[in-house]
């Protein structure tokens, strides 16, 4: 009966090849979780309606047309539900409740603002959203609330690099910073993107060529691969002047 030997190098050679393998196949795999699944009929156009309130008073237009391709659908969410809200200062209550929010969870703050399409107001760019923070924001069952994608920014505007695309939720009704249906958490602290860093302090991604920071398990699984493929050179070197 022949006995496995493990110490023989070509067995060693099969391991370290299939190691390789998989953690290179292994990457696409590696990204986060996206958002939960939007309705199937986010098809439709936009129907907000102009609400009479003075509680974070908004642009039925203007919503409308944050939406990609101006479409979105109206849900009543079937039980509580988390969102997310991401917003610059904390000192500002005010601004830190909002009717916007979003199931996608963001680390870096660029990612939030090109994902998002978060609009930077001309001529004061520094009253820019620039998502320093993130919130919880718990959204009770039977609350009615438009859901579809972030639209990009329009082409020529300021801003107009961003590309959207993140699951985007919006809440029409009649108040938002009093009602017992959603309740906000207070903010955390998310990294800042320090590529672009002006008096402001993080500035336009369009100023930079904006690539998505790699996630830890996707470098993991490269270091792997990397390390699996230089043993094998080390192997067939080794192979050939022996």
């Amino acid at each position: 009966m022949k006995h496995c030997d493990i110490r023989n190098p070509y067995r060693w050679h099969t391991v370290l090849q299939t190691l390789a393998i998989l953690a290179f196949l292994a990457i696409p795999f590696s990204v986060r979780a996206g958002p939960m699944p939007l309705p199937a009929n986010t098809t439709g156009a936009c129907n907000i309606p102009e609400t009479n309130t003075t509680d974070k008073w908004f642009n039925a237009d203007d919503v409308i047309h944050s939406f990609a391709g101006y479409q979105c659908s109206l849900e009543t969410l079937s039980q509580d539900t988390i969102f997310f809200r991401y917003y610059s200062f904390p000192s500002a209550p005010t601004i830190n409740i909002g009717r916007y929010l979003t199931t996608d969870f963001f680390n870096l703050n660029s990612d939030v603002i090109v994902k998002l399409a978060l609009y930077p107001f001309p001529p004061n760019p520094q009253f820019q959203n620039f998502a320093y923070y993130r919130e919880e924001v718990l959204v009770k069952a039977n609350t009615d609330i438009f859901v579809g994608l972030a639209g990009p920014q329009p082409p020529g505007n300021l801003g107009s690099c961003y590309a959207g695309g993140a699951a985007q939720y919006f809440y029409a009704g009649d108040n938002v910073s009093n009602n017992p249906s959603i309740t906000f958490s207070g903010g955390v602290a998310i990294t800042k993107d320090t590529r672009y860093p002006n008096q402001f302090g993080v500035g336009d991604p369009c100023n930079v060529y904006y690539v998505s920071e790699p996630d830890s398990l996707t470098l993991i699984l490269l270091g792997i691969g990397n390390i699996g493929l230089l043993r094998l050179i080390g192997f067939r070197r080794r192979k050939t002047y022996v």
